[in-house]
């Protein structure tokens, strides 16, 4: 083995191309699905579940297949999809309540 040449070793796991899109997209699934039980900022779960599922769909076009890329790419779809349905719950039920009228009595000075 000729050890001067640090071509010769085997490449290392930072070495894999795709893994840091793949990690990425795992942060980002994560942090989708904790945001969506929070009520309005189940927009910020829509936006990091579309771009965890780019970057996990970018890490695929380079060549990682791996679990991680896998696990990143379903928790941002189910980060994505629950955060829709809250923020779209959530902006029925401020309709509801503007239609049925009870914020007219904070508008009324006698």
């Amino acid at each position: 083995m000729d050890y001067n040449n640090p071509g010769h070793y085997p490449p290392n796991g930072n070495d894999v191309p795709g893994k840091g899109a793949a990690i990425a997209s795992l942060v980002l699934g994560i942090i989708s699905v904790v945001c969506w039980f929070a009520g309005y900022s189940s927009l910020i779960s829509v936006v990091c579940g579309i771009v965890g599922l780019i970057l996990a769909s970018n890490a695929k076009k380079m060549g990682f297949l791996g679990g991680i890329r896998t696990a990143g790419f379903v928790l941002s779809l189910i980060g994505l999809i629950g955060g829709a349905l809250v923020f779209v719950a959530c902006i029925a039920c401020i309709g509801a309540v503007g239609a049925a009228g009870l914020f007219d009595s904070f508008y009324y000075f006698p």
